[in-house]
């Protein structure tokens, strides 16, 4: 028997309330799924004669939350993040001395041990036998079974997808055809210890972190569930210690406990006194969606499906909208005009907008878009970094930013920008192409990586505009194609790139 919605709601409030589990919707469906299977196991005839078991047992609690956790991990994923690891942060914690402890690294909700391994692998590669004295590595998980997995350190090819041969050749004894276990040495040098992140601050006896890895988890709570856990981690770490959560994650996760910092194209939050992104800019923004409008046709070359501008995703504003919202008809005259190659005329209905609703960071960035066609890149790049004051994670305004110092020849200013856009909009696909077309020469694997999420996110999401506000009005199937050659052929200068100025 399948149990109903009322059958399921004590259990869920007890999942929510002792470890931050959520079971709306589809996900009802797995916690079914393993209720059933404890009461079979158990031997109870009712829901509710299982129910006093599971909250009156902690062995019950564990064995059935791990039928509901999702273990989807690979070794070196996120790989930028362990960069980020070896090349900055831990030779800066290094540089404190020798008398100091080793540098202490924790990784929350390790599951079945890739990410603490695929650290240590990193710090090996980095360190070599060093590492052994100055790092400490634990891993905590609330899943007892996958935490048994990870202690036995033996994985599937599955685990190994991002993984180079080199490093699997060199850290870990094939035993079987589908089997591979780490060497003992990696395994020496972390901990595992089971551990419920909700269920209050971290036991002093795990001691305190100079960085912790929080990945991939945090997607699986509501906010203030994660505001509690990221609390309970905060209370562990020590001062100017830092948190590093999935690249997708980031604004998910400023709650204004932590500090939140750019290095080498990549973000973290760090544990300091000093205010937040978002104490910055917490009475900045208001949150409008912008009014439908009928399309004007699509440009030339793109899909037939695309002749809807997106109006799905919201901008920010600074002001109350007027009350007749003159947006979307401006950035619809610019659009044409821009295509009819009139930028004078663009001008003059930005312009008109700008005057209209001088608070509106969407009219100064749409002047912004219309001097990027005029090749007044300084002036464009002024009124972008005005915005990103306003708004410090303004997919448009950093979209602008990146198209300016790209037009400029600044490749690494324009990285920076088109990087800041991924990680606030991650299905932004136009600013993951054109971080790919910024590192195909300087990083080709990291080109064809970013060519690939580009097909994957035109595919879910073929907006010309890549859902932002601005009229970018980008030639869907052409960049399709040029991405598909990008990402199966060597990463030359392809004739006939669509390379516009937006």
């Amino acid at each position: 028997m399948i149990p109903g919605k009322s059958t399921l709601q004590p259990f869920k409030e007890l999942m929510a309330r002792r470890c931050g589990l959520l079971f709306d919707g589809l996900a009802e469906a797995n916690l079914a799924a393993a209720l059933s299977r404890r009461m079979d196991a158990c031997g109870t005839a009712t829901p509710s004669a299982y129910y006093a078991a599971l909250a009156g047992s902690d062995g019950e609690f564990l064995e059935f939350v791990a039928l509901l956790t999702v273990n989807e991990t690979y070794f070196y994923r996120e790989p930028a993040q362990l960069q980020l690891l070896t090349e900055c942060l831990a030779p800066r914690l290094l540089s404190r001395g020798a008398s100091q402890a080793p540098v202490r690294i924790l990784s929350a909700g390790c599951s079945t041990g890739e990410e603490p391994y695929s650290i240590a692998i990193a710090l090996k590669e980095k360190f070599g036998e060093s590492s052994d004295r100055l790092f400490s590595i634990v891993g905590v998980d609330i899943d007892h079974h996958a935490l048994a997995k990870a202690r036995r350190a033996e994985y599937g090819e599955f685990s190994f997808r991002a993984l180079a041969p080199e490093l699997r050749a060199r850290h870990f004894v094939t035993r079987g055809p589908a089997s591979c276990s780490l060497n003992d040495n990696l395994r020496g040098l972390v901990e595992l210890h089971p551990l419920n992140l909700l269920g209050g601050p971290l036991p002093a006896a795990l001691g305190r972190f100079d960085i912790v890895f929080f990945r991939n988890v945090s997607i699986y709570f509501d906010a203030a569930t994660r505001r509690t856990i990221l609390a309970h981690l905060h209370g562990a770490m020590e001062e100017g210690g830092a948190l590093i959560v999935g690249a997708s994650e980031t604004m998910a996760n400023d709650f204004g406990l932590f500090r939140l910092v750019e290095e080498e194209g990549g973000f973290y939050f760090v544990k300091t006194e000093a205010p937040s992104l978002s104490e910055r800019l917490k009475e900045q923004t208001v949150v409008r969606a912008p009014t439908p409008r009928p399309a004007i046709p699509p440009r030339s070359g793109a899909d037939g499906q695309n002749a809807r501008p997106s109006t799905k995703h919201v901008v920010a504003e600074h002001r109350p909208p007027p009350p007749s919202d003159p947006w979307p008809e401006a950035r619809d005259d610019v659009r044409l005009a821009l295509r009819e190659k009139r930028p004078d005329d663009a001008m003059v209905a930005a312009a008109a907008l700008r005057a209209a609703a001088p608070g509106d960071l969407r009219a100064s960035l749409l002047e912004g878009y219309v001097r990027l066609h005029m090749r007044q890149f300084a002036e464009a790049a002024a009124i972008a970094s005005d915005a990103a004051e306003r708004d410090a994670w303004s997919a448009e305004a950093h979209m602008l930013l990146g198209l300016a110092a790209k037009w400029q020849m600044d490749n690494d200013a324009a990285i920076g920008a088109f990087r800041r856009v991924t990680y606030s909009r991650p299905e932004c696909w136009p600013a993951h192409y054109y971080l790919a077309s910024m590192l195909q020469h300087s990083d080709p694997g990291k080109a064809r990586r970013e060519y690939a999420t580009t097909m994957r996110q035109i595919t879910a999401n073929p907006d010309p505009d890549g859902g932002l506000s601005l009229p970018l009005d980008l030639p869907v199937a052409d960049i399709r194609f040029l991405c598909e050659r990008r990402v199966t052929a060597t990463l030359e200068p392809a004739d006939g790139e669509a390379n516009r100025g937006s």
